[in-house]
């Protein structure tokens, strides 16, 4: 039987049966006999341009994994195996490429008493990994893509892939596990791609539809107007006047999926941007309060309805105009843990250290910049180099390089297209961090 092969969240399985021949069996109902008895090898051929994460588990679990380019030979007690191949990211300057692994033919093995059964793994480039996306608000509602050269070089440069999704006005956008580009839309729908299909440019239907009452509330424009994936993979949802998760299972295929979790609080009631931190908590950026809201891990289990969060962060210029920060739509995460705050009612960009975010309180930051007027703070996204990335306006997204963070007047280095109209929203690819992409 040709194995089936199915995308879940940075892991390739194709699942089969083995044949073999003898009285005991490890595998379930319906599976065909292997011996249990002796002792065998399990040849994996692997074959890969950076380490490939490959696993052999048997029915108890995983029984060998790890990162490892090479191919290697596994003594194991005889019975029935399973070898799974997952996607692996290697590090770029500003962001690095993905493999997806595939397995050759079956991928259930049986391992008999002194013989050696092979299992082949072949690793390829994914073709939509590299890049930065970015919604076109041109009325067209495209989605744009840079490739890691493009990005390095800035100047004028024209887009490697242009996706038209058939969408009004794209939102959101983010990536998920298996290189997957989410994208959610002002009419209430979610669209997404397989990472296979981002290599070049396409104006056909993308392979997940969502909608439904989940992303969408009551009137037009109804979001989704934030999108965030955590740790297991689910798809966190900022709507109107609510978060929602959408469990992994409900990513799989097109329809109207039921939220897992349902998130209201007086401190999130016009969620407008969304992030997790290492620790697997849920920040929210809210435009009604004007504050940054933490909702810890721990909570996150349960519907949350109508409580108040557990940190929030309402941020303030410093003298001599001393006035409240206001419309918090980007949020992004550092390697040191820092959350970065795009206030876009005055296009300002500010710092919050581990230390300052870890309780409530008006905060002046010690670092905050006054963003020049064709850089928008809409969205952020933080690159493998620590540099910082954002929209613009008039044709343009800009870049502030990690070594400028630390000056007061940080310079903006621009990449320029004809075809953006105005950059909003933007996501980096296969870039590791709960931010943007997740495990």
């Amino acid at each position: 039987m040709q194995a089936r092969k199915i995308w879940a969240f940075g892991i390739l399985m194709a699942l089969s049966a083995c044949s073999g021949d003898g009285s005991e069996s490890t595998g379930g109902p319906g599976a065909a006999a292997c011996p249990a008895s002796g002792t065998g090898s399990l040849a994996l051929d692997i074959e890969s341009a950076v380490p490939a994460d490959v696993r052999v588990s048997d029915a108890a679990g995983v029984v060998d994994g790890g990162t490892a380019a090479e191919s290697r030979t596994l003594t194991l007690p005889a019975g029935e195996y399973r070898v799974s191949a997952h996607r692996v990211r290697s590090p770029g300057e500003l962001v690095g490429p993905a493999y997806q692994g595939a397995i050759e033919g079956e991928d259930t093995v049986c391992v008999r008493d002194g013989e050696t059964a092979t299992v082949a793994v072949r690793y390829t480039r994914e073709p939509g990994s590299e890049k930065l996306w970015v919604t076109n608000v041109n009325g067209d509602g495209q989605i744009l893509a840079f490739d890691a050269a493009q990005l390095a070089a800035g100047g004028e440069q024209a887009p490697s892939a242009i996706i038209d999704a058939g969408l009004t006005s794209p939102t959101a956008l983010r990536v998920d596990g298996a290189g997957r580009l989410w994208i959610g839309d002002r009419s209430g729908e979610l669209a997404a791609y397989d990472a296979a299909r981002l290599g070049a440019s396409t104006a056909d239907e993308p392979d997940v539809l969502l909608g439904g009452s989940a992303v969408c509330e009551t009137s037009l424009p109804c979001g989704p107007r934030a999108l965030a994936f955590d740790a297991e993979g689910a798809l966190w949802v900022a709507t109107l006047s609510r978060v929602v998760k959408l469990a992994p299972e409900a990513l799989g295929g097109s329809g109207e999926p039921a939220p897992a979790i349902t998130l209201t609080s007086p401190d999130a009631s016009r969620p407008e941007s969304l992030a997790f931190d290492a620790d697997g908590n849920l920040w929210v950026g809210d435009g009604a309060t004007n504050g940054v809201a933490k909702f810890a891990a721990e909570r996150l289990a349960a519907d949350i309805a109508d409580e108040p969060a557990d940190v929030v962060l309402l941020g303030q210029s410093p003298p001599p105009v001393v006035a409240n920060l206001r419309g918090p739509q980007g949020l992004a995460f550092d390697a040191d843990g820092n959350l970065w705050v795009g206030y876009f009612a005055g296009n300002q960009l500010v710092r919050y250290t581990p230390e300052e975010r870890a309780a409530s309180g008006t905060l002046t930051p010690a670092v905050l910049f006054d963003i020049d007027v064709l850089a928008l703070v809409t969205d952020l996204a933080v690159d493998e180099s620590g540099n910082l990335w954002m929209p613009g306006s008039a044709g343009s997204l800009y870049r502030i390089d990690a070594a400028e963070l630390s000056k007061e007047e940080p310079s903006l280095v621009p990449l320029t297209s004809d075809v953006i109209g105005n950059a909003a929203k933007l996501t980096l690819n296969t870039v590791a961090g709960p931010t943007y992409i997740a495990p």
